[in-house]
């Protein structure tokens, strides 16, 4: 049996929590975060059922802590391996802790928006054409901070004073453009109404939240 993780949190949730997907959950104390876990012995289905409870769960938890990573779906660890990981990333995940602490997320989308690949005149994807060491890192670099294009900008500009972070997203051919933005719960009733009057504004737009801090996470586990 191994343990199913749907979250680390920086401190012990407050009241009961619950079950998990299918057994009851359990904190564990590793370094300076509690694994918020269930025993498991196998992950569960990547259905839409499974992923709903899962995020109802890491939603429950959140109301319960002052800072929470969620973590991926399906990360199934054995005792060992979890004590491990979290022990080697113990300073990363306290800097995380640092950005999410008493913040939640609010996810934009944009209908009708996907990404469009560059190409070179001749057809080819201009990101497999050959070029300079630097050429390549900086457009890695970029792919990996992908910055909103024109069509964010009033949102943006409209939300700056409440955003404490923010994350891009580009468009494909499943999943719209999105936008995440990361603030303070204090000021999560302020950006509601501001999002509101956007999206009357704008029907191509539509926003989610609060939620925990999903966009925000890094991947420790």
């Amino acid at each position: 049996m191994g343990w199913y993780v749907f979250a680390l949190v920086d401190d012990a949730p407050r009241g009961r929590i619950g079950n998990g997907l299918t057994g009851p959950l359990t904190v564990r104390r590793i370094g300076n975060a509690f694994a918020v876990v269930e025993r498991r012995a196998d992950v569960p289905p990547a259905d839409f059922g499974s992923l709903e409870r899962h995020q109802r769960i890491v939603s429950r938890l959140a109301a319960r802590v002052p800072a929470i990573l969620p973590v991926r779906f399906g990360t199934l660890l054995d005792t060992e391996t979890l004590d491990e990981l979290l022990a080697e990333r113990d300073e990363e995940i306290a800097e995380a802790f640092d950005a999410v602490r008493g913040r939640v997320q609010f996810t934009w989308r944009r209908a009708g928006a996907t990404a469009r690949t560059r190409r070179e005149p001749d057809g080819t994807p201009r990101e497999t054409v050959a070029g300079s060491g630097a050429t390549y890192l900086r457009r890695a670099a970029a792919a990996s901070r992908p910055v909103p294009p024109p069509p964010w900008r009033t949102v943006r500009a409209k939300t700056a004073a409440l955003v404490a972070a923010e994350r891009y997203q580009p468009g494909s051919a499943s999943v719209p453009d999105t936008l995440y933005h990361l603030l303070d719960r204090g000021n999560a009733r302020g950006y509601a109404t501001i999002a509101a009057g956007l999206v009357r504004a704008n029907p191509a737009l539509t926003i989610t939240g609060p939620w925990p801090p999903f966009a925000f996470a890094p991947e420790v586990l």
